[in-house]
């Protein structure tokens, strides 16, 4: 993989947060997203950008299935609609993919295939995102609509 290509990732991920931010305040998909300030999306997405090499290369699935599987039970708990979450996320990998093309005009052969399989794996790295993120958010549902039936079976 392109460790080099990942270290500037993480390195310039107040240019991919900006990115991210401007894609915001432009997207009618994103208007619970506008709510939060630019130091709150700045540090969502440098939470995301800053471990990516970590979370590419991880064996331990379980852990990252939690780590996101969380993050989508916040989102719930937030009010954060779930079609918006799975919008942001897209949003963020754009934002990086973008970066990876403009940032490298210059590559040899060798290196662009390094960057066409860096972007495979982040790619499988995002679509399993979305997934524990949806899962995690469903949990939250899940748990809310259960506290609800039980709450209200207690006052009946």
């Amino acid at each position: 993989m392109a460790v080099g290509l990942l270290q500037r990732i993480e390195d310039n991920w107040e240019k991919i947060a900006n990115a991210v931010i401007k894609a915001r305040n432009n997207d009618p998909h994103l208007s619970h997203y506008r709510n939060l300030s630019d130091p709150e999306i700045r540090e969502r997405v440098r939470d995301l950008t800053s471990n990516l090499a970590r979370w590419l290369t991880t064996k331990d699935e379980a852990k990252l299935a939690a780590h996101f599987e969380k993050l989508g039970r916040n989102r719930y708990l937030e009010g954060m609609p779930l079609h918006e979450v799975i919008q942001k996320l897209n949003t963020i990998k754009r934002a990086i993919r973008s970066y990876v093309s403009e940032e490298n005009y210059a590559l040899s052969a060798v290196e662009i295939y390094a960057e066409l399989e860096l972007l495979r794996c982040m790619a499988a790295f995002f679509d399993f995102v979305v997934y524990r993120v949806a899962k995690g958010y469903e949990e939250g549902l899940r748990f809310k609509v259960g506290w609800n039936l039980t709450s209200t079976e207690s006052r009946a």
